[in-house]
């Protein structure tokens, strides 16, 4: 089973978007659970190409083609992660913030949210600010996920916490940020509410914050 994860994550690093799905498929034959492959196969792989980023040996072209692979892999397992709505802990939204067009790391955060039993609402890359608002109110959702991988994102990050505050829904909601460009000094700076370091930690979050 180890040499099936193993060869997920290779097609994260080599970007082999046409065969990880059968290499997914192949580990869910042997009995490997929809979460195990994430925990063990896509979210290590994921995190070695944010690694290889990190020190100048992936450029964002690499990452990018890194992320495709990776929602490869997610497309064969999201179906097995669907719950009945009655069933979920809550609702998260998820984006990449205006100005950002990278989701690799978006995209794993929503697999594992759905994988922990909550309903994801996922908005995607370069998202508008009036768009986190829209989506909030119309799902009640009390969290909203934010991913940044590059700082000069970070305008985009401002506008989309002053327009929560705004609709009068700062109160109501936590903000918690993530990727490469993030770290607990932004979350202070910026007035947001938690840092996620990895998908692991943003669900612990998320799960601390709508078991209160």
């Amino acid at each position: 089973m180890a040499d099936q994860f193993d060869l997920i994550k290779k097609c994260i690093l080599e970007f082999e978007t046409e065969k990880i799905g059968d290499y997914v498929k192949k580990a869910l034959k042997s009995g490997a659970t929809p979460v195990e492959i994430i925990e063990k196969g896509i979210r290590p792989g994921a995190e070695l190409a944010g690694e290889k980023f990190d020190k100048g040996e992936f450029y964002l072209p690499e990452l990018v083609m890194a992320g495709e692979a990776i929602k490869q892999g997610i497309s064969v397992l999201e179906p097995l992660l669907m719950k009945d709505e009655k069933g979920y802990k809550g609702t998260v939204i998820t984006a990449t913030v205006q100005g950002d067009l990278h989701d690799i790391g978006k995209d794993l955060v929503s697999v594992m949210l759905k994988g922990n039993g909550f309903k994801v609402i996922d908005l995607g890359v370069d998202v508008p600010p009036e768009k986190v608002v829209k989506a909030v109110k119309e799902n009640d959702a009390k969290v909203v996920c934010l991913s940044i991988l590059l700082t000069p994102a970070y305008e985009g990050l401002s506008a989309t916490l002053k327009a929560l505050k705004d609709s009068s829904l700062r109160e109501k909601v936590k903000v918690v940020l993530g990727g490469a460009a993030v770290s607990p000094d932004t979350v202070k700076r910026y007035g947001a509410d938690y840092y996620g370091h990895d998908a692991n930690q943003a669900v612990e979050i998320c799960n601390q914050i709508l078991a209160k």
